[in-house]
Order: C-alpha cells, then sequence, then structure tokens
C-alpha cells in the first residue's frame, strides 16, 4: 500500500526509472510582439517547430513577414526564449489562428528578433 506521500508500507522497493528532462518555464501569458529585422535580407521567417517537442507544426500557412505582430505565450527553453503563436497579423492585414505548434524564437541569426 502507497501512501500519498509516496512512502510504501509493506517495506518493497520501488524502482525509479531515470529521463532527461529539458528545462522550459512559461514566462509571460498572451502578450503581442513584432517581428523585426537588424540587417537586410529575406521578407519574414517561417514558422519554427516546437522546441519542447510537445506538439508538431500543422503548416507554414501565414508564417510572418516583415513587420508582422504576433500574439501568444512566452516560454524559455533550455535557455532559449520563444514565443508559442497562437495569432498572427500580417501589416496590413487582420488577426488569424496560428498554425497548431507554431513557434519563434526571440532572437534568430542575429538577423530577426521580436520586440
Amino acid at each position: 500500500m502507497t501512501c500519498t506521500n509516496g512512502q510504501n508500507h509493506n517495506n518493497t522497493k520501488r524502482s525509479v526509472q531515470s529521463t532527461t528532462v529539458k528545462e522550459e518555464k512559461v514566462l509571460v501569458k498572451m502578450k503581442e510582439y513584432q517581428l523585426k529585422k537588424s540587417r537586410p535580407g529575406c521578407t519574414g521567417m517561417f514558422w519554427r517547430s516546437d522546441p519542447t517537442g510537445k506538439t508538431s507544426l500543422a503548416s507554414n500557412n501565414d508564417w510572418p513577414r516583415d513587420g508582422a505582430t504576433m500574439k501568444g505565450e512566452v516560454i524559455e527553453h533550455n535557455g532559449s526564449k520563444w514565443l508559442a503563436v497562437s495569432e498572427v497579423k500580417q501589416k496590413s492585414g487582420d488577426w488569424v489562428a496560428a498554425p497548431t505548434g507554431a513557434f519563434m524564437p526571440f532572437e534568430y541569426d542575429n538577423h530577426y528578433y521580436l520586440e
């Protein structure tokens, strides 16, 4: 019999399987960020897959172009900040749902960043 505190009352040993746990923290819920760039080249950035591996990217539809605004939840995963995007608004458009599993890094290759 096992109690809620994990003690085993019939004195048998329990085995605990060791797994690698990747660090993930939710930092901010539902905030807006704009896609900006620090140098010329490209016209936007394709969606990135979930860095935690919890969800799969459904499609690359409506990927953010330069100046797009995104809404989402900020997470930190293994020391990097990511936006789990729920909606995107292109510079001259309306808000549309982002594909399931769409993520955007806060900084990419000293080229794109979220602000």
